[in-house]
C-alpha cells in the first residue's frame, strides 16, 4: 500500500537546516496535508520530493524505487504530478495547448494522445468550454482549475499541490475541495496539499496531516488530534482548533 517513503531527509541553505530529519510514508489514494507557518520547510520538502532540490542527507522512495537522485522529469513519468501555488501558464497559447504540453512531459504520450489526454483533463475540472480561449484571459480562480488540469494530464499516481487554495474565495475554495476528493475517490490519486491557512479546507480532504515547524515535523495524526495538539496551538494556530 505504501507508495511514496520520506526517510530522515534534510536539506541546508548555509547554516540553515531548511528540512531537518523528516520521515513520513504516504499510501495510495491517502490525502495529507502539510500545514504549518511561513518559512517552516513546507515547499521545501515538496521540493525534495518533486526532484527540485537533492536532499543532503536521506533518501526518498516512489512505489520501493529510490528516486533521491532522479530529476522532476523523470519521477514525472513515474506518476508524480505538481500544481504550483503560482500558476505560468503559456498566457499567448490556447488553454487546451498548455494542458497538451503537461500531457507530453509527464504522460510521455504522442501529440495526438497528448491532445485527447488534456481535452479529458480539462473535462474533468470544469475548463473544457474555454479550451480554445488562450490562457492570459482566464481569471485566478479559472488558472488554479488550468494547473489541476496540466497535473492531471500526465496521469498521476500522486499529485503534488502547492498551495492551491490560496487566494481562493470561501465558495471556490468549497468547490477547489469538491474536486480533489472527486479525484482521489474516483482514480485513488494519492495527494500532499501544502496548507498554511485553510484549515477547514483541510479537515474536509486530508486523511493525515503533519504540522511542520523550523523544518521539523511537531505533530501528525487525523487534522482533529494533530491541529489540536498543544505545541501546534502554541507555535501555529495561537487557540485550540474548533
Amino acid at each position: 500500500m505504501t507508495l511514496l517513503k520520506v526517510e530522515h531527509v534534510v536539506k541546508k541553505f548555509g547554516g540553515l537546516r531548511a528540512v531537518d530529519g523528516v520521515s513520513f510514508a504516504l499510501d495510495r489514494g491517502e490525502f495529507l496535508a502539510v500545514v504549518g507557518p511561513n518559512g517552516s520547510g513546507k515547499t521545501t520538502l515538496l521540493n525534495l520530493i518533486n526532484g527540485v532540490y537533492k536532499p543532503d542527507e536521506g533518501r526518498i522512495f516512489f512505489e520501493g524505487v529510490d528516486v533521491t537522485e532522479l530529476p522532476p522529469y523523470k519521477r514525472a513519468r513515474l506518476g508524480m504530478s505538481r500544481a504550483f501555488q503560482v500558476p505560468r501558464p503559456f498566457p499567448e497559447s490556447t488553454v487546451l495547448d498548455n494542458v497538451v504540453v503537461g500531457a507530453l512531459f509527464n504522460g510521455g504520450y504522442d501529440l495526438r494522445r497528448a491532445r485527447e489526454v488534456a481535452e479529458e483533463a480539462l473535462r474533468y475540472v470544469g475548463l473544457y468550454d474555454k479550451r480554445h480561449e488562450l490562457a492570459g484571459r482566464l481569471t485566478f480562480n479559472e488558472l488554479r482549475l488550468l494547473e489541476l488540469a496540466r497535473a492531471l494530464a500526465g496521469n498521476p499516481k500522486l499529485l503534488l499541490l502547492d498551495e492551491v487554495m490560496a487566494g481562493l474565495t470561501p465558495k471556490e475554495i468549497d468547490a477547489m475541495v469538491q474536486l480533489i476528493r472527486k479525484m482521489a475517490e474516483e482514480r485513488g490519486i494519492a495527494a500532499i496539499s501544502l496548507v498554511e491557512h485553510r484549515m477547514r479546507a483541510v479537515a474536509q480532504l486530508a486523511h493525515r496531516v503533519i504540522v511542520m515547524h523550523q523544518g521539523k515535523i511537531i505533530a501528525e495524526g487525523p487534522p482533529e488530534k494533530a491541529l489540536n495538539d498543544p505545541k501546534v496551538v502554541e507555535v501555529y494556530l495561537g487557540r485550540p482548533w474548533r
